[in-house]
């Protein structure tokens, strides 16, 4: 079950107005005010507040000096296409070619590895852009980071009372040392094969349709200059979904 909002929703939310608190240049104060003034004296403000009054344009070209709708301008414009397309590539290539020689052992199998090795990462990768350049979130930062390979477990009575395991440790948690131990987990872990179905049918469809809207839509508003503050509260928002569709989707357990 999905907690993060609907694509239907962002896109509605894309024609309402934010719901911004009032600052000093609104022409409140900011200290606290009793239950029914506070009210009163927001629906003044509001009430005062015209189409061409210097408060209305402020706060409309507030974002133009923000630096988070900067942030998901970037990632969306610059970083998100080249990443979903190498991610893509490798995987696309390693799942077919694996499942295809899985019947010429050992050849198939190493190949799957690297696949789903190859997943692991760039889904780590995936999640560090997302929370870096994204936010708020419905979900909270991913942590700790699932594994790429190397998995941690509870020691075992011998390691304990040998102490070898004073320098290893991670919150009480041994590093496995075992190639075949952590190649069996990776290959059992429900997560790589939502990362592969991530990158392979999600994301590719979802980073096309925003490329697309960035470069017809996006870049030519932002540089008429007045519709930029805009276009940038439409590419945040946008931004913030798709951050939450990637975290749910690489971080969250199926239900």
């Amino acid at each position: 079950m999905s907690t993060a909002p609907s694509l239907a929703h962002t896109v509605l939310s894309l024609f309402q107005t934010e719901d911004e608190p009032l600052f000093v240049e609104d022409g409140y104060d900011g200290t606290p005010l009793p239950i029914g003034e506070g009210v009163g004296r927001v629906a003044g403000q509001r009430h005062k507040r015209g189409l061409f009054s210097l408060v209305t344009w402020r706060r409309y070209f507030r974002p133009l000096t923000t630096k988070a709708y900067y942030d998901s301008l970037f990632h969306l414009a610059v970083l998100n296409f080249p990443y979903a397309l190498v991610a893509w590539v490798y995987l696309f290539v390693f799942t077919v070619t694996g499942t295809t020689l899985l019947i010429a052992l050992p050849l198939g199998a190493v190949l799957c590895f690297f696949d789903l090795l190859g997943a692991r990462a760039f889904s780590r990768g995936e999640l560090a852009l997302q929370t870096s350049f994204h936010g708020p979130l419905a979900h909270p930062p991913p942590y700790p980071p699932r594994p790429i390979f190397a998995r941690y477990r509870e020691p075992t009575t011998e390691e304990i009372e040998s102490g070898q395991i004073q320098n290893t440790t991670r919150r009480g948690l041994v590093r496995e040392a075992s190639f075949y131990k952590n190649t069996y987990s990776m290959f059992t872990d429900p997560t790589s094969y939502q990362a592969l179905f991530y990158f392979l049918v999600i994301k590719p469809a979802i980073t096309l349709l925003i490329s697309l809207g960035i470069v017809a839509i996006a870049l030519p508003g932002i540089a008429l200059i007045l519709p930029a503050p805009a276009i940038l509260r439409a590419v945040r928002k946008i931004g913030i979904w798709q951050a939450n569709v990637a975290v749910e989707g690489l971080y969250h357990a199926v239900r």
